[in-house]
């Protein structure tokens, strides 16, 4: 099967505030994938995932619709978070391809490339606004999780457990 992806790349093309919409929309999903899989998984935890996974499967082959909570919890918070981490990854890879002949970076003739300090500074911005995302969508799991979204608590054992926490803080000495 497919992986079920939680937005459409041209989703993440369109509500992104630093993607052209010119660009190759196919190019996106590379880092969609990588960013719900490896990112979003762990900030919803599995049981919650799994349901969007079915919902949305269902969605696309039957028409199914997804419940009126879970489809608002999925517009306005996860979507948003899944929106600026893909944008984070990709933005790591952009200007890069990888074909039979080599590794190449793209340069255009009427433009100038960002140092490496830039491009650190806008992917810890996308990264920034996920996380700010993420804080909200952690504030509303809080007070309606118990009483709309059972999957938030019913992860067991071996399943990856959501985020209750969203900033981190390291050592402060």
């Amino acid at each position: 099967m497919a992986d079920i992806l939680f937005c459409s790349k041209d989703d993440i093309i369109r509500r992104s505030p630093i993607l052209d919409g010119n660009l190759d929309a196919d190019k996106i999903v590379p880092a969609l994938h990588l960013a719900q899989v490896q990112y979003l998984k762990e900030i919803i935890g599995s049981d919650l995932y799994d349901y969007y996974v079915a919902a949305i499967a269902a969605l696309v082959a039957n028409g199914t619709q997804i419940p009126t909570n879970y489809k608002a919890l999925l517009d306005d918070y996860i979507q948003p978070i899944l929106i600026h981490l893909a944008t984070s990854e990709f933005l790591k890879t952009a200007s890069i391809t990888v074909s039979n002949k080599g590794v190449y970076k793209h340069s255009s003739e009427n433009s100038s490339e960002i140092s490496l300090d830039e491009m650190k500074d806008i992917i810890q911005i996308e990264r920034d606004r996920a996380e700010s995302y993420t804080q909200r969508f952690l504030d509303h799991m809080a007070f309606n999780a118990a009483s709309k979204f059972p999957e938030w608590y019913s992860n067991s054992n071996d399943e990856i457990s959501p985020k209750y926490e969203s900033y981190s803080i390291g050592w402060v000495l």
